[in-house]
């Protein structure tokens, strides 16, 4: 059994968020079958979870694409402009993936710790494909037993004609785990983020805004 750790920094209104969800048992919700019987498809979904969204929110673009700037849409968002100013930040045009698509990001508190060589993957939410949602998820994938850090919902907002329109509840991004022993099964259990933990994380916060090629401080 490959276990994995969760739990969420001491932030404010942390009640908010959700604990993860195993994927397998959204779809057994919805008595979907078909492709699940698959042991291959089966074994991934019971290794991905899903995080939901912990607040509403509309976000519309204006300015230009030179001179961005992003507001939310007070009568359908729930989280007031301050608050969601702390937790939002949007990257100047020449850290764009496309210099037409605008790149921000949404700090969570969620870490994922293991004392097993595991990576996370953080992946655009089963959910929303297939619903012509104006933004798409920058996927990534890191260490989890030598980098300790806090998940981003990070995006690229691909047509900037649309809102961007988030609900509390929905799928806001999925998660997965690789193992190099794929024959074992994932535990994944809430725990408190001891001191210990809490420094680690203080001591890569903002690492890149520092020095670059930050993947050698992953190394195994």
């Amino acid at each position: 059994m490959a276990e994995v750790s969760w739990g969420l920094l001491p932030v404010e209104a942390s009640k908010i968020y959700f604990d993860p969800e195993k994927s397998i048992k959204a779809i057994e919700k919805k008595n979907k079958q078909g492709v699940t019987s698959c042991p291959s498809v089966l074994k991934l979904l019971q290794k991905t979870h899903i995080i939901k969204c912990p607040f509403d929110l509309k976000l519309r673009f204006s300015g230009s694409l030179e001179a961005p700037e992003i507001r939310p849409i007070e009568e359908f968002t729930s989280i007031h402009h301050h608050k969601l100013k702390s937790i939002f930040s949007l990257s100047p045009r020449k850290d764009w993936l496309n210099e037409e698509f605008p790149v921000f990001q949404i700090t969570t508190p969620y870490v994922f710790t293991s004392k097993e060589e595991i990576d996370i993957i953080q992946k655009f939410p089963r959910d929303l494909i297939g619903t012509n949602c104006p933004f798409r998820l920058i996927e990534g994938q890191f260490p989890i037993d030598t980098w300790v850090r806090p998940l981003s919902w990070a995006v690229e907002w691909i047509d900037i004609k649309k809102d961007i329109t988030l609900r509390r509840g929905q799928s806001w991004f999925d998660i997965t785990f690789a193992h190099n022993d794929f024959s074992k099964n994932l535990k994944l259990s809430k725990v408190e983020l001891e001191d210990k933990i809490l420094k680690e994380i203080e001591s890569v916060k903002d690492i890149t805004g520092y020095i670059k090629g930050t993947s050698k401080l992953m190394e195994r």
